[in-house]
Parts: C-alpha cells; structure tokens; sequence
C-alpha cells in the first residue's frame, strides 16, 4: 500500500471526521493513512517526511485555525526557519468553512 500522513486540525470535531473518512476511503484505494491531530507533532515529522501530506483544517471565530493547531501555526510562520524549509513536502490542504462568514476557509489559508 502507498503511504501518506493524514492530519487534521479541529475545534468541534468535523475536520477530524472527514479525515477519519478519508482514512477509510484510502484503504479502499490502496492507500495507507498515518492519521494524527495536527497537535500531536511528536507521532510525526515533517523536516523528514517523504510520503506526501494531506491537512483537513476547520476555521473557527474569525477566522483563525482551529485551537489544535496554535502550536503548528506558529512553527510554520517562525520567521528563523529557512524558506525553503517544507520544499521537499508534496501536499494537499481541505479547508472547511461556513461561506456566509466574512473569513471563510480561512483557517485553511493560514495553514498553506
């Protein structure tokens, strides 16, 4: 099975709900998922990682990512890090959001 890292960033549960079927549809397509919250940075790496990435991430208040993936967020904008940190990563981002709110999908553009 081809492998891929599957992380979801959620504040009320959808995002890692759709993640966790992505995960089971995966499977059906011969794919394998490493499924892990965003947050839990330490069950995965991605200075090192070769298999491509997938982000499902809600958008919650204004606008802003959702509560688990404050710690992300910030190591993805330090200003220390060299541009070209996450070249190597090939990756795809699903950004949730209610159309009728001013910033929506926005906690997926933060993230990309």
């Amino acid at each position: 099975m081809r492998r891929f890292l599957l992380l979801y960033a959620t504040q009320q549960g959808q995002a890692k709900a759709i993640a966790e079927e992505i995960c089971e549809q995966a499977v059906v397509h011969g794919f394998s998922a490493d499924l892990h919250c965003i947050s839990e940075s330490d069950k995965y790496d991605l200075k090192t990682e070769t298999a491509p990435l997938v982000v499902v991430v809600s958008t919650t208040g204004t606008g802003d990512p959702p509560d688990t993936a404050r710690k992300f967020v910030k190591e993805i904008q330090n200003q220390t890090l060299p541009v070209d940190f996450f070249a190597h990563l090939r990756y795809g981002l699903l950004g949730l959001g209610d159309s009728e709110y001013t910033y929506f999908c926005n906690g997926g553009k933060i993230i990309d």
